[in-house]
């Protein structure tokens, strides 16, 4: 198993470093950080933007580096494929693999490492990461260009969306630019900060296509298969679910549900199941990897969604590059996602969504479904990682040709943007940080620093250990 493990990873590094030679570099490179708590192995969709996004980068000839905090024994510095290289700092989480933060201890980390990288724009992730908003407040201290990518919604009424929005409106009022995976969720963020529009942009999510392909030989011909991969949280909709089960299993004997994902509400799922005595008819997997999520969405020949809020579904756009027929809720930026012919929408009760699904199977039944090759063909189309990158490479030029705010005019803006409280603690904050920083330099001088060991793109040394190699021996050797 090991061998040949060792074997496919050398056949990917071979076509990865070949591929090279067809790709488009950009004009203008980049040394870009990546960072957010979120990151491998936790697995979900803002892990997996992220890396996929650092490699589609790397490919058209951008530095690139990730931070997250360490994961039990996964401490120190990684590396992944194409030499991506991956910081896990010793930071101590706080709740839902966000860390405490307290604005200042992460900064000696921070800084020595965007100073050992050469770091030229920083470019952090997700609302819900402390570590991302840290990175964001000490890079601007330091006179770097800043990103953010906002992959959430959030409401305005609720005691935590309103600290949350007060955090977000700290930390994007100075910021470069705002990235949002939809156009709601741009809308949302927007509003949510206090924004001017014109500083953020719209770039989707994506699959690639290549790890989510069809295969209609898995599916059970005797029954119809519903497919559910979500978190089993409230906010994924799970209540919603507890009530269509029942409710369509007593209807058609021979459909069953298949349910992959973990969470809290597993306990209600399986109260269902227990009450209706539907054990053999609802499978619940419980957390899959994501390698393994294609392999039980080919099972299947409906997906169900079944989301409260969702900025960006990457589920549904999995599901359909498999070929299933996709029911979702309509919320949120779901409708931007997907063309009509390719997903049936419905309102977030349970009503709605049964007679979606009902609709589903019976367009199954009489044979009016697209098959699975011709949606994958569709699909394929829609949303690709190097597209992405692109745009996200456009984004980085805009910033590239923009000044930072100095620590006066940043002082300035936080105090009249953020509100007279709010804004003056933060302002005391910027200046604290702003004076640890100038300790920092006294203790340890930018020049003393010693430049990071380049191991990504053409010439990096990852690339170039692959030739030499190949050249002493003429053959690939396994590292």
């Amino acid at each position: 198993m090991a061998c040949r493990r060792e074997k496919n990873d050398r056949q990917f590094r071979s076509s990865t470093v070949n591929s090279h030679k067809f790709l488009p570099l950009a004009s203008q490179t980049y040394s870009i950080c990546m960072v957010s708590d979120f990151f491998y192995p936790n697995m979900g969709g803002v892990e997996s933007h992220i890396y996929q996004l650092s490699q589609c980068l790397i490919e058209r000839g951008h530095k690139v580096i990730i931070v997250t905090h360490a994961y039990g024994d996964r401490k120190g510095i990684r590396y992944l494929t194409n030499g991506l290289k991956v910081y896990y700092l010793p930071l101590r989480v706080m709740y839902n693999q966000s860390t405490a933060t307290t604005l200042f201890h992460s900064l000696p980390l921070l800084r020595y490492i965007f100073v050992r990288e050469r770091i030229t724009i920083v470019h952090a992730h997700s609302s819900f990461s402390a570590m991302a908003h840290d990175a964001l407040f000490h890079a601007k201290t330091m006179q770097l260009r800043t990103v953010f990518t906002d992959h959430s919604l959030f409401g305005f009424a609720d005691v935590s969306s309103v600290l949350t929005n007060k955090l977000l409106t700290v930390s994007l009022c100075d910021t470069n630019h705002i990235i949002c995976v939809s156009y709601t969720s741009k809308e949302n963020t927007v509003l949510r900060a206090a924004l001017n529009p014109e500083i953020v942009s719209v770039i989707p999510n994506a699959v690639d296509p290549t790890d989510f392909t069809p295969d209609v030989s898995k599916r059970d011909k005797n029954a119809i298969t519903i497919v559910v991969v979500s978190r089993l949280v409230y906010r994924k909709g799970i209540d919603l679910l507890s009530g269509i089960i029942p409710e369509l299993c007593q209807k058609y004997p021979n459909l069953h549900f298949l349910v992959g994902g973990e969470g809290p509400k597993r306990i209600v799922l399986e109260e269902v199941r227990e009450r209706y005595q539907l054990h053999d008819r609802v499978r619940l997997l419980g957390a899959l990897e994501h390698q393994n999520v294609r392999n039980v969405l080919v099972q299947g020949h409906i997906f169900l969604n079944t989301s409260l809020t969702e900025a960006f579904c990457m589920a549904i756009v999995e599901a359909a590059s498999c070929g299933l027929q996709v029911v979702s809720t309509r919320v949120g930026g779901i409708p931007e996602v997907l063309p009509d012919n390719l997903i049936i929408l419905c309102e977030p009760s349970v009503k709605s969504l049964c007679n979606g699904l009902e609709k589903a199977i019976n367009q199954l039944k009489s044979g009016s479904l697209l098959s699975p090759e011709v949606v994958h063909s569709k699909v394929k189309t829609f949303y690709t990682w190097r597209n992405v990158a692109e745009r996200t490479e456009k984004v980085y030029n805009r910033v590239a040709g923009e000044t930072v705010l100095p620590m006066s005019k940043r002082l300035d803006r936080l105090i009249s943007h953020c509100g007279p409280v709010t804004g003056y603690i933060f302002a005391f904050f910027a200046a604290l940080s702003f004076i640890f920083l100038i300790f920092l330099r006294w203790l340890t001088p930018d020049d003393l620093i010693d430049a990071a060991v380049d191991a990504t793109g053409l010439n990096g040394a990852w690339t170039r250990q692959y030739f030499l190699n190949k050249d002493k021996k003429g053959k690939t050797t396994n590292r």
